[in-house]
């Protein structure tokens, strides 16, 4: 597996997918990123291999290299891999390399995002340096590269369907939570009223959930929100805790920073309710983020987007309510009236359906079939 942005650990790449081979008799090496080169077996007999990530004031030679993915194909290539499955869209650029090894491995790209859509959205959020050299070339290479390789591998309906018009051999594995529902635990003390894990910033948010905090305040309730994640931008942060000073909200919002991915799940056992409220752009429109499954696996209700997946799931399993994302009188409410029909019954009631239908068992064996299709071919 390679990456280029995501951790070595991370969620899907690592959690799901690579533990899912490794644990059904697949030799696993994970090659990506970090501050530091590594290169080690983990507990789970997974090899990774971590280059060094260089910044521009670091070397802008090695810069300039990483953004040819020299470093990686070159690491990739000496692994000689069977098959070689890439996790970000700058990766498609070394695609075609990777296939035409004398060895002929397989090659399967797995998007996480609407790639395309997601630099219209946040252009400006980019150095022009990373747009000209990094984000349009690796569009242009997704582009390029999709009826090409081997395999193809959404996480939602929209991506795939963009990608089975070039290649028919496109599966959707959903990003569904490793946390298994547990009962047991639905009788633990709750500390937080609502619970938002992921970056902290405005493209997630972040201002519309102070205002509904403010607004429930004004109303004599006192919530208490924790904020599971690490802050996206200096400015923003300094923002966001100007007006936590200025409205008094000290004891109402709780940030925890980045913690392990393990430790999450405390967090999550003990609040009564979520918030998943992405502003409306082409990219929210399509992306299923993994955290809606996440509280479900909790039993937590809720409120989310008013558009999109997030509104599919809550509308077709009664998971929750959905708001417009703008408006943050329509969140409070949605907040207030949550909390006053918070119920053990509800939450077990929510358990059950994930159990059902959204935990990562279900959609192991579609990652497992297409690795032994593409083995028996070798």
């Amino acid at each position: 597996m390679l990456s280029f942005q995501h951790g070595l650990l991370d969620d899907r790449i690592y959690k799901k997918e690579a533990l899912t081979l490794a644990k059904n008799g697949y030799e696993v090496i994970h090659i990506g990123y970090g501050d530091e080169a590594k290169d080690y077996v983990t507990q789970d007999n997974i090899r990774v291999i971590q280059l060094k990530k260089y910044q521009m004031n670091e070397s802008k030679w090695h810069t300039l290299k990483q953004s040819f993915m020299t470093d990686i194909f070159e690491t990739a290539k000496n692994v000689s891999a069977d098959i070689y499955h890439l996790h970000d869209v700058e990766l498609c650029r070394i695609a075609l390399k990777l296939k035409k090894l004398p060895h002929c491995p397989k090659v399967i790209y797995d998007a996480h995002e609407p790639y395309p859509e997601n630099l219209k959205d946040y252009w400006r959020e980019r150095s022009w340096f990373k747009i000209f050299l990094n984000d349009i070339p690796s569009i242009r290479a997704e582009r390029k590269i999709l009826n090409k390789i081997d395999y193809l591998i959404a996480t939602e309906k929209n991506v795939a369907s963009r990608f089975r018009k070039k290649n028919p051999n496109t599966a959707i594995i959903y990003n569904y939570s490793f946390f298994y529902p547990d009962e047991t635990l639905l009788n633990e003390k709750k500390v937080y009223d609502v619970i938002y894990c992921g970056g902290i910033s405005e493209k997630k948010g972040i201002f519309l959930i102070l205002e509904a905090v403010i607004n429930a305040k004004k109303k004599g309730r006192e919530l208490k929100v924790i904020m599971v994640g690490n802050f996206t931008s200096p400015k923003e942060e300094f923002k966001i805790k100007k007006i936590i000073e200025e409205e008094n909200l000290h004891e109402n919002i709780i940030f925890t920073g980045k913690i392990p991915i393990e430790d999450i799940a405390d967090y999550y056992r003990k609040s009564k309710i979520s918030f998943c409220l992405f502003p409306k752009n082409r990219t929210n429109q399509l992306i299923l983020p993994i955290k809606v499954f996440e509280y479900m696996s909790f039993g937590l209700p809720i409120i989310g987007s008013n558009f999109g997946h997030v509104k599919e799931i809550i509308e077709e399993n009664d998971v929750g309510v959905y708001v417009n994302p703008h408006n943050s009188e329509q969140v409070t409410l949605a907040v207030l009236e949550l909390l006053r029909n918070d119920s053990c019954k509800k939450r077990a009631e929510i358990m059950a359906l994930t159990r059902e239908k959204y935990i990562w068992e279900k959609e192991e064996p579609k990652l497992l079939d297409i690795y032994h299709r593409l083995g028996s071919s070798i």
